[in-house]
């Protein structure tokens, strides 16, 4: 449980650090960021992702 909590806290870091880093575009370069997403998005959406693809890696536990 400790690490999903410390996966969840790594994740909000990085959503803060690419919040500001946006913050600190100009409103030209905010605006063509934010049009790429909105392609990105409806793309994945027509091709049936409607998420981002995620790798999970399941370890064996030792002794098994």
């Amino acid at each position: 449980m400790r690490n999903m909590a410390e996966q969840v806290a790594s994740f909000k870091d990085v959503a803060e650090r690419m919040k500001e880093q946006m913050d600190k575009l100009d409103p030209a370069e905010r605006a063509e960021i934010e049009e790429a997403s909105r392609i990105l998005r409806k793309t994945r959406a027509a091709n049936g992702r409607t998420t981002l693809p995620v790798t999970v890696i399941q370890h064996q536990e030792r002794g098994a």
